[in-house]
């Protein structure tokens, strides 16, 4: 409890403008994951524009601030499914969330990289994320000659064009994400704070793997005060940090959702199915 009183005390005096500047990360960090998921769902051959999916990412980020083991990424699927023209659009989409997944994989890869030769983070994470990588490009390669009933539309589209497209989406997400995630650690004057958030990240995704909490909540904030504290961060200050992160990053999901019930509202009201314009 002593250390919990710490960690408020820290976050009731962190820097205002630091948290400010965290959250127009996050809602970068949002918009990007957002496009991430337009550009996967359209080398499936669909089709929708930035706006439309900002609006059904974010009700899958509404959906996991309340419900555990991110149900709401099955109801992004669903929902970006409707922008697909044919009948196996859901399982189109499954696909094209798991090359999401692999350009995610990817693009970890070269930050967990760069932490491991700052001497911030150990090295086995990356044999983890490379061994990812290179099972998407094999599923990409085999996919060219496989019909497996759309669900590797999305892999066999990838190419010298569309791969990168995917992937600047995800590091521009990564990107936001991690400065976020500075601009927390700054905020509550943890030293080398840029340090600090290549910790962040890749404990963020592990802690991922077992969303029993809606939005994870604990987990998150353990996961982080447990990372920071093995390379001489104060648990008081790592839990502080983890929690602020975890409030700024529920914060814009939950902003992120009204405005989804805000531009879907009309297609309710009418019964339209959310299919997005060609």
């Amino acid at each position: 409890m002593h250390t919990l009183a710490e960690a408020i005390h820290a976050i009731a005096s962190a820097n205002p403008a630091w948290l400010a500047l965290a959250g127009v990360g996050f809602v970068g960090a949002f918009t990007a994951a957002a496009g991430s998921w337009c550009c996967a769902v359209g080398l499936a051959d669909g089709k929708t524009s930035l706006i439309d999916g900002c609006a059904r990412y974010g009700a899958g980020s509404l959906v996991n601030t309340f419900v555990p083991f991110r149900a709401g990424d099955a109801v992004r699927v669903a929902l970006f499914s409707r922008c697909l023209p044919h009948r196996k659009r859901l399982r189109a989409t499954t696909g094209a969330f798991a090359a999401i997944g692999a350009a995610r994989a990817a693009v970890l890869t070269a930050l967990v990289a760069a932490g491991a030769v700052a001497g911030a983070i150990p090295l086995w994470p990356l044999a983890v994320l490379a061994g990812l990588v290179a099972l998407a490009a094999a599923t990409a390669y085999i996919a060219r000659g496989h019909d497996a009933g759309h669900f590797l539309d999305a892999f066999k589209s990838l190419d010298r064009r569309t791969a990168p497209r995917l992937l600047a989406w995800m590091a521009a997400s990564t990107v936001c994400r991690y400065f976020a995630a500075a601009a927390v650690c700054a905020s509550l004057g943890i030293q080398d704070a840029f340090a600090a958030a290549i910790i962040i990240l890749p404990t963020l995704d592990l802690a991922g793997l077992f969303p029993v909490t809606p939005g994870n909540v604990g987990l998150t904030s353990g996961a982080i005060a447990v990372a920071l504290k093995a390379h001489g961060i104060a648990f008081h200050d790592g839990l502080a940090a983890g929690i602020a992160f975890h409030a700024v990053e529920t914060g814009v999901g939950l902003l992120f959702g009204l405005a989804a019930l805000v531009w879907f509202a009309p297609a309710i009201r009418v019964g339209e199915r959310l299919t997005s314009p060609t």
